[in-house]
């Protein structure tokens, strides 16, 4: 007796520990409760005696049979209920029959086994006589139902990752449902995704990430010291910890002014059974060089950049050519062997890289408490050299029953992320400083120079690096290119370029079960993103370069620090209530958001030769650049839902939030409260599943067929927090002078981009669930744009200021189609395919057409009636084969442009024929037109599972089709008007008249402009990729090994096969977030060949 009331004493002293750690940590706080409808959380319950429910209505008797489809044997142990309505339920015997009491307005049953596919049944609940066949599939596929209806444009996967971030699965797996684009092959970089087109301009047009019922700030804008670099929140998330993933489409209204773009929900792994379960996964792989341009060797270099030398004014001009030093073939001549090799760049820039990861899952409990436990490792090499990505994590969450009417969800993570980092691909203006990308260098470095230095006395290279070259220095200064080896080794460390993140959060969420329909349920949130960068240019291997009106500095050294504060605290009240044929839910409540972000950078530009090994920011540094940032966000919100279900035939859900945001301006608001302006969003859904009515053929060629359609609003607040208001910074003139410059006209009408949403869809299930289809057409309307007005009178230097004027139509359809065409004992076949396409419309501007200048000049074109986006320049005819050919082309004679200087040029031979619009004889601004357009006519992917026993091959394929590319690498690689290495493909240049050729004459500083921005360089940027191919085996296990409950082994090949015709080294890409940045390849990491293998084991 003693040691019972001990028991008892140790049970309810750990029962209070937890309710005061989680009450502790939860102050007045909500969430709104995310259900994926994927899994069903256990809820901790103390257990109590079960009252017989008597009936309120009439009900029958239903009997019927499960058999297996493909042997068609009885099935003993498959639950059974009426969908809805728990309290009746069967359970299949040995024979696989059941016998099930319903009421008479019952039209579904749930039926479900852990081996087998779950499926909803159609009945008719007064045919009594007729005997309900079901036929179950072996849970060899993707999953098709779920306990309950679902009736808005949404799909979703549970997670099983293999790559370092989740978008991977996003872009393999849901395909035509979000638009992914991976940005470059940089590890932890992750992808731009778009739903449902293009839906802003100037504001943020990628969906809202929500993880646990917590929205993410993506964080889309964030500044990063390394040109080629992306911030990705998602790397801070390891995708063994996500259970689930749903992307939202439309019925977003509940999401505000942040739900415009889509919301993706990522729902994380929680424990769900008493018994003690570990998962260890851990996995190798390497990863091959890409495919890379193919550039000149030595020989072919030489030749070139001795005929571009011909070209140079400097040169020319003299009256003596000059003599370069590597034009002098003698071995003997005290600089051969400096001028005289045959160097690859790439060889030195880019190698072979290995992954690892490692990941172990805990999860079990108890009556009072459930846990799972995760702590994950992974270190990714790129192949990129020097531009590694490790992640080190740790997550626990926890579902603890304080009292029998009291649980609460307890959860903790933590995420630290290192990356070493340089600059990565072509700079957009090539001549703001000295280039610094190895990659890049490694391209346009003249093979004919060596990285190490060559010693006359032991006659051969040493280990000492080379500087920047100096082949041309006889020209003057400016002319250097750094040598990529030294930067690599010199500016690689830990205070040097490197990246470091770490991400905290805590999450809390009681629940009060007031009555078995009523229940309160309170969330608080609190996440700390810290962010640390360092840059260094060394000082050896890099040229110098001038400041304006300061001198010329050698090295550079920065450092940019931020802190991310986010704190949620969200209340709703749920009630739930079941009327007989009626079934109605509903939630209210309200969520407050603040949001705190600030960051400090320091950059300074000094002369040393003694800070490569250490490089340190201080007071007394040269050439100092301070900025900084202190932003507040608030955002209050008001929310309510009602769901409807009669019989489970029809469906309706109402929706409406009220928004008030501290980035609004005071006038900004559909509803004005106390001096607050209010945002409103409301959403109508509704359903049907005509499968469930009396009339329709039950056991027939269709299984389940539904239609829906809705309406609903959402808004995008991705803007300055204080677009609103004017206001000022501090500046320093001079590097020394220090003052405040306006720099931003308040605006008290700013508001939300407001997105106007109407969807309708069918699902259908037919052949016994072998076919599914899911179609959904859309048509969604973006007022209120957010975008940059221009004053009439610039002040104070402020030619624009943001304001609501414009608005885009995105029309389209989503098209997925799936078949199991073998479905027997041993071998298992799945295909599938899915389609997406989307019509993008700018239909009203508030300042009519512009142009922006995204990696050119004036060459994104904005106008009404068009796509967002489009490629702007001038259309050509080929090269000038004759002299006579450019002379006939123009009005009166030549073809001419005019200089900055307002002088005649001719077009002559072996000059670029650019298409005369006006037919004013003339090439000018004037003879711009639409000469690309980076949308695609469709995406989407295809799939392929073949299961033979144990053994499972899947393959995924992502295609791409009708979308343009500027290829601006190539429009340097291929420009034949400077010293920079050139593909192989420019010795075809023309060269003599009559010569047939696309490519134009060399002349240095391009005095025609035939490098200009034109349909050169817009390529078709169409490809099909095989993206995954994955062989995995389920090793048998002995039944005596009651300690290992699973063993799978497995192996993956990663891009294996690409289908293009584009030209660069990958035809999938996003140098940015932005909308404008979509379809322009500027030479970053590109995607190679990669390989895993890996093992899980289950315990």
């Amino acid at each position: 007796m003693k040691r019972k009331y001990i028991n008892d004493i140790q049970k309810h002293g750990l029962r209070l520990s937890l309710c005061a750690i989680s009450l502790g940590l939860c102050p007045t706080a909500f969430a709104q409760t995310e259900n994926d409808g994927e899994e069903v959380e256990m809820t901790i319950k103390k257990p109590t005696r079960q009252r017989e429910v008597k009936d309120n209505f009439a009900t029958t008797m239903l009997h019927g049979v499960v058999v297996d489809q493909v042997s068609k044997k009885p099935l003993a142990g498959i639950q059974l209920k009426v969908l809805g309505y728990d309290r009746y339920s069967a359970m299949t015997g040995a024979d696989g029959k059941f016998t099930i009491k319903v009421p008479e307005f019952a039209t579904t049953l749930f039926v479900h086994s852990p081996s087998f596919m779950s499926q909803q049944v159609a009945i008719n609940a007064k045919d009594t006589e007729k005997e309900i066949k079901v036929l179950m599939m072996q849970e060899k596929f993707r999953p098709m139902y779920s306990e309950g209806t679902t009736y808005t444009a949404q799909a979703g996967f549970n997670a099983d990752a293999k790559d370092v971030t989740i978008e991977s699965d996003i872009e393999n797996i849901l395909g035509a449902d979000v638009r992914t684009v991976t940005r470059s092959a940089a590890p932890g970089i992750g992808a731009s995704m778009f739903v449902r087109g293009l839906s802003s301009i100037n504001a943020n047009a990628q969906p809202l990430i929500v993880v646990d019922g917590v929205e993410q700030d993506m964080q889309q804008n964030r500044l990063s010291l390394h040109s080629g670099q992306i911030n990705n929140i998602l790397a801070n998330i390891a995708p063994e910890d996500i259970a689930s993933v749903k992307v939202l489409k439309n019925a977003t209204a509940l999401y505000g002014a942040r739900g415009g773009n889509g919301v993706i929900l990522i729902t994380t792994k929680r424990g769900k059974s008493m018994a003690t379960r570990i998962d260890a996964n851990i996995s190798a792989g390497v990863s091959l060089v890409p495919q890379l341009p193919t550039m000149m060797n030595a020989s072919q270099y030489r030749n070139y950049a001795t005929e571009i030398l011909g070209t140079v004014p400097e040169n020319i001009n003299r009256d003596t050519p000059i003599s370069f030093r590597f034009l002098n073939d003698d071995p003997n001549n005290y600089y051969y062997h400096t001028y005289h090799n045959d160097t690859d760049w790439t060889d030195y820039v880019y190698d072979t890289a290995m992954t690892q990861n490692y990941n172990i899952n805990v999860q079990g409990g108890d009556d009072i408490g459930m846990y799972n436990l995760s702590v994950g490792y992974v270190k990714a090499e790129s192949t990129a050299k020097n531009n590694d990505f490790d992640r080190m994590n740790v997550r626990f969450n926890t579902d603890i029953s304080i009292l029998y009417n009291l649980t609460t969800k307890f959860d903790i993570s933590i995420s630290r992320t290192n990356s070493k980092v340089f600059d990565d691909g072509a700079m957009e203006d090539l001549s703001a400083g000295a280039i610094t990308s190895p990659t890049f260098l490694s391209l346009i470095k003249a093979p004919i120079v060596s990285p190490y230095q060559y010693n006359a006395i032991v006659g051969g290279f040493t280990s000492l690096l080379c500087d920047y070259d100096d082949i041309y220095s006889q020209l003057g200064s400016g002319y250097g290119l750094a040598n990529p080896v030294a930067i690599l080794n010199n500016a690689n460390g830990d205070n040097k370029n490197k990246a470091e993140n770490t991400y905290f959060n805590v999450r809390v969420e009681p629940t009060w079960t007031i009555n078995n329909n009523l229940s309160l349920t309170s969330m608080f949130s609190y996440t700390l993103d810290r962010n640390s960068q360092r840059y260094h240019r060394p000082f050896v291997g890099v040229p110098s370069f001038e400041i304006s009106n300061l001198g010329t500095v050698t090295s550079m050294a920065a450092s940019l620090f931020s802190k991310e504060i986010n704190v949620v605290s969200d209340t709703h009240i749920d009630w739930k209530h079941q009327y007989g044929k009626h079934n109605l839910a509903a939630f209210g409540g309200f969520k407050y958001t603040y949001f705190s972000f600030d960051d400090n950078n320091l950059k300074t530009e000094y002369n040393s030769t003694t800070n490569d090994k250490n490089p340190a920011l201080s007071a007394s540094s040269g050439y100092q650049h301070i900025k900084g940032n202190n932003d507040v966000w608030k955002n209050l919100q008001w929310y309510g839902n009602v769901d409807y279900n009669y019989m489970n035939r029809y469906f309706a859900t109402v929706s409406l939030s009220a928004e008030a945001n501290s980035r609004f301006g005071a006038k900004s608001g559909d509803l004005d409260l106390c001096g607050v302006a209010w945002a409103l969003f409301p959403s109508v859904q509704l359903g049907w599943v005509m499968t469930n009515e009396s009339w329709f053929p039950k056991n027939a060629g269709i299984n389940y067929l539904r239609v829906n359609a809705g309406y609903d609003m959402s808004g995008n607040d991705d803007i300055s927090n204080y677009a609103a208001r004017t206001s000022l910074s501090a500046v320093r003139f001079n590097y020394n002078a220090i003052g405040l410059q306006l720099t931003n006209i308040g605006n008290d009408e700013i508001k939300w981009e407001t997105n106007h949403k109407f969807n309708v869809g069918l699902q259908a299930y037919m052949l016994n669930n072998r076919l599914g289809v899911d179609f959904n057409y859309y048509v969604n309307k973006t007022k209120d744009l957010l975008t940059l007005q221009t004053f009439k009178n610039p002040i104070g230097g402020i030619n624009n200021y943001w304001t609501n004027g414009g608005e885009i139509k995105n029309e389209g359809f989503e098209l997925s189609v799936t078949a199991k065409p073998v479905v027997t004992r041993n071998w298992n076949v799945e295909v599938g395919a899915s389609v997406g396409h989307y019509a993008n419309k700018v239909t009203k501007l508030p300042d009519g057409d512009y142009t922006s200048s995204v990696y050119g000049d004036n060459n994104i074109l904005t106008s009404v009636g068009n796509p967002v986006g489009l490629f702007y320049g001038y259309k050509t005819a080929g090269v000038f084969a004759t002299d006579a050919e450019a002379k006939a082309a123009g009005k009166d004679g030549y073809l001419y442009m005019e200089d900055n200087a307002g002088l005649r040029n001719d077009f002559k031979a072996g000059d670029v024929h650019f298409i005369d619009q006006n037919n004013d004889g003339k090439i000018s601004e004037l003879d711009k037109v639409v000469i690309g357009d980076p949308n695609p006519d469709i995406y989407g992917n295809i799939f392929a599972t073949i299961n033979y026993k144990n053994l499972t091959l899947t393959m995924g394929w992502n295609y791409s089709l009708g979308n343009d590319v500027y290829n601006y690498q190539r429009s340097i690689l291929n420009s034949g008007s400077t010293f920079y290495n050139q593909q192989v493909a420019e010795v075809a240049h023309w060269r003599y008249e009559g010569q047939q050729t696309d490519l134009p004459r060399l002349a240095y500083g391009d005095p025609m402009g035939n490098n200009r921005f034109s349909d050169r360089w817009i390529e078709d940027g169409s490809y099909l990729r095989l993206k995954t191919l994955n062989l995995s085996y389920k090793v048998p296990v002995p039944g005596s090994w009651t300690w290992l409950q699973g063993l799978t082994v497995w192996a993956q090949a990663n891009n294996l096969l690409t289908f293009t015709k584009y030209l660069g080294s990958d035809p999938e890409f996003s140098i940015g977030n932005g909308v404008l940045y979509q379809g322009i390849d500027c030479g970053n990491i590109a995607q190679g060949r990669s390989f895993q293998c890996g093992v899980k084991i289950n315990l």
